[in-house]
């Protein structure tokens, strides 16, 4: 039986039986209806008594409550000591309000004291190869069991050849094409995809924090990128196999689905390990700032918005 019926039947089982429903239901519509033809009061019986005009347009009501009522909705009138109403905004405009606080806010992300760079300091190739070093000792029995040296790890032999490099074309240079598999997350194929695979995207990325940063916090930035890096290569690990057994995720999928993925990075990768000692804050701010310069660059379609937004 459905809703509509229920409530159908509830109505039907209160109302009195056939003999006294035409009685009682006609003296009481009769009742009703007479004395709304007493108090009722047409618009042309009204006419004359409606003073309140109102000054926006050409209504006239019969009580300033009304009246005002009328401005407020129709005109936006706001009365003394009152602030103008607001509703809701439409979908569209707190998408671009959110993007603005994001765009806003990350646009001073390196003013802060500890991300401040300093203008004498000079973040070359040696101070790249200086900081994987300590992060390989760091993570050698955890992350990098199966690397004899720092030198065979793909992302340092990547950023290091390519440092001192000057407007190099990364998607056309760097690797053929022929060895790109241009695939998103899912594994579907990205046969147009203007990306370069997500590999490439950390060396521009860690490029590009080189030139607003200062040396601490860039080997920070660093290594955030390499831990994202192990997290993202053993989390994706059956997707990447599929397609290509010598390279890993990384080497072979655009950065397409980054922002998604942050929430298994900190709750199942980071949390548990407490690498380098650094706190959740630490990690998510810098997450954030990197998601949203993916989204800039046109890498990603989505970003991470503020955690006190």
């Amino acid at each position: 039986m459905s809703d509509d019926e229920n409530l159908q039947d509830d109505s039907n089982a209160n109302r009195p039986s056939s003999n006294n429903e035409n009685s009682v239901g006609q003296n009481n519509s009769t009742t009703n209806n007479e004395k709304a033809k007493r108090h009722r009061r047409g618009k042309l019986d009204t006419a004359n008594e409606r003073i309140y005009k109102c000054p926006d347009c050409d209504k006239s009501y019969l009580s300033g409550p009304a009246l005002v009522i009328h401005r407020k909705s129709k005109h936006g009138y706001v009365g003394d000591g009152e602030k103008k109403a607001r509703g809701r905004p439409k979908a569209s405009d707190e998408q671009e309000i959110s993007y603005r606080k994001t765009q806003e806010y990350f646009n001073s992300f390196f003013d802060n004291g500890n991300r401040k760079k300093n203008i004498n300091e000079k973040i070359d190739v040696e101070t790249i190869k200086s900081n994987f070093k300590t992060i390989f000792t760091e993570l050698k029995n955890n992350i990098f069991k199966e690397i004899n040296n720092v030198e065979d790890y793909p992302l340092y032999q990547l950023v290091t050849n390519l440092w001192d490099i000057k407007d190099i074309d990364l998607a056309k240079e760097c690797f053929s094409e022929s060895s790109i598999i241009k695939k998103d997350v899912n594994g579907k194929p990205e046969k147009n995809c203007p990306n370069p695979p997500m590999e490439q995207v950390f060396y521009l990325y860690l490029k590009d924090l080189s030139e607003h940063t200062n040396k601490k916090y860039f080997e920070f930035g660093l290594k955030f990128i390499t831990l994202y890096r192990e997290f993202i290569n053993n989390f994706k690990k059956n997707v990447a196999i599929k397609y290509d057994k010598d390279n890993k995720f990384s080497q072979l999928f655009s950065a397409e689905g980054v922002p998604e993925s942050f929430n298994d990075f900190f709750l199942d990768f980071l949390q548990p390990k407490e690498y380098f000692g650094h706190k959740d804050k630490e990690f998510i701010e810098l997450a954030q700032y990197f998601c949203f310069w993916l989204y800039a660059k046109k890498y990603t379609q989505s970003y991470l918005t503020l955690v006190n937004e």
